[in-house]
């Protein structure tokens, strides 16, 4: 039995330090499609440096703060993670300054 609730604990800690941790960036946000011409419908993007974000809050591409038009500096916090070649900030908070 002990060794039951040790491998139990083992596979429940591994299980932790595997999840990944919210980040925060600062950079410039914008529509994908309005604003770059790069995407079909209307998908937030924050580009921090060189680098590309699309922003998913709550399951949708376009977020609470979406800036279809134009650009705005924003920091956003949030999960990165890599689909179909593409970085992907799932979004916890967003602020526009």
């Amino acid at each position: 039995m002990k060794t039951f609730f040790s491998i139990l604990a083992v596979a429940a800690l591994s299980t932790l330090s595997v999840r990944a941790e919210d980040q925060k960036f600062e950079g410039t946000m914008a529509c994908a499609k309005c604003s770059l011409g790069t995407a079909d419908s209307c998908t937030d993007t924050l580009k921090v440096g060189d680098v590309l974000y699309y922003l998913e809050e709550g399951g949708s591409v376009k977020t609470s703060a979406h800036q279809c038009s134009g650009t705005a500096k924003a920091t956003v916090t949030g999960k990165v993670t890599e689909r179909d070649g593409k970085k992907v900030i799932t979004v916890s908070s967003i602020k526009k300054d």
